[in-house]
């Protein structure tokens, strides 16, 4: 079951879109998509939404909500190299086993365009425990400005 998107990574996302619209970047992938609320967020802002999560149950739940969504897993993504202007992830590397992180980072680089932003949340506490509020750290990488 997904939670509903906590004020941290609500603002996080914000943030996230006005960078994207300053830079005029018109398109993200996202990451491990879930139900697809954050998708919605992003197309609600203008920006054309592309989402992948291994998940069949989680893709169908996001497709409902009208969302461009399919099952693939994050290290081994289906689209071309330099497809996307942009990538926004919650949470996929804290569920990846430490020999998958390279994987998925390799990826995300190689899936977005020269000097893309990548938005990497990565969430802690409420999971498990829901008397724990949940703490989101956001972190923005960019892809190489040129190919190395």
């Amino acid at each position: 079951m997904e939670h509903p998107a906590a004020p941290g990574r609500d603002a996080e996302r914000g943030r996230f879109i006005s960078l994207l619209k300053a830079e005029g970047r018109h398109n993200v992938l996202e990451v491990d998509a879930g139900q697809g609320l954050d998708g919605v967020q992003f197309v609600r802002a203008g920006i054309h939404y592309t989402g992948v999560d291994p998940s069949e149950e989680n893709v169908h739940l996001a497709r409902a909500r009208d969302l461009d969504v399919t099952v693939a897993d994050a290290r081994d993504l289906p689209f071309a190299d330099g497809t996307f202007s942009s990538a926004w992830t919650t949470s996929t590397l804290l569920h990846s086993p430490g020999t998958d992180i390279d994987a998925v980072l390799r990826e995300l680089v190689r899936v977005t365009a020269p000097g893309a932003p990548i938005a990497v949340v990565l969430s802690s506490g409420g999971d498990d425990d829901p008397a724990r509020t949940p703490h989101h750290h956001f972190l923005l990488l960019r892809t190489p400005s040129s190919p190395t």
